[in-house]
């Protein structure tokens, strides 16, 4: 991993391999937003093969979302916290493991639970990313990164669709649907390799804390719009 940038006296030069690093961000953000989307064409063929009913089938996208959300305050600031690249790691790690148990969910409450673990590792990841790049970067190059970030998402929504259908059309070695998050796997391993390489080691600040108050109240207001949309009808 490299090293720390030097945060006392005179500045540190750039690091000669924050581009590298860019684009191992990017990578994992763009992963885990593209499962956002590429899930929604595989969702006929997760009801017919686990039969699942309609509120199952749409737990397995607001599961994930719900769950991303709910991660996003409190994982941000642990990065704060233990440090923002070993947060980010972890995360990548256990979104790609999460997608292994999507993939290979045997029936839709195993798979609905995979996606509510596989929608917190997003959640670790995610806030460390532009984190980590505004660290990074120096001032003058900051706006060409982020305006990548922009790419990515804007990429990642109209890939996901497509790439779905394609993967789910494809049926590879029969498994219809699965494909679509077990293609993560290379993905993530070869992310949290090049993570560990390239990505600057930033120091975390033990002193700081999470506001769980405020982190509950939340997550029970998410909880109260998101639940009676998608049961209500029951």
């Amino acid at each position: 991993m490299a090293d720390t940038p030097h945060h006392g006296g005179a500045p540190a030069a750039p690091d000669p391999r924050r581009w590298l690093a860019l684009f191992v961000l990017l990578i994992a953000n763009f992963m885990n937003l593209i499962d956002v989307t590429i899930v929604n064409v595989a969702l006929p063929s997760m009801r017919e093969n686990l039969g699942a009913t309609d509120s199952q089938i749409e737990w397995v996208v607001a599961a994930f979302i719900l769950a991303f959300a709910l991660g996003l305050l409190p994982f941000g600031r642990l990065g704060d916290i233990f440090g923002r690249t070993k947060m980010f790691l972890w995360g990548v790690a256990g979104f790609t493991i999460a997608s292994g148990l999507c993939g290979l969910a045997p029936n839709i409450e195993f798979l609905i639970v995979a996606r509510i673990i596989q929608g917190l590792a997003g959640a670790m990841m995610t806030p460390q990313v532009l984190a980590i790049a505004t660290v990074t970067f120096p001032p003058h190059e900051r706006g060409q990164a982020f305006s990548l970030f922009g790419l990515t998402a804007g990429l990642a929504s109209v890939c996901g669709p497509i790439l779905g259908g394609i993967l789910v059309s494809a049926n590879l070695f029969g498994m219809e649907w699965q494909p679509i998050f077990l293609v993560n796997i290379p993905i993530g391993i070869i992310t949290v390799i090049a993570g560990w390489f390239l990505i600057p080691r930033l120091p975390g600040h033990p002193g700081l804390k999470n506001d769980f108050v405020g982190i509950v109240l939340f997550g029970l207001g998410i909880l109260a719009v998101v639940f009676p949309i998608i049961e209500g009808r029951t």
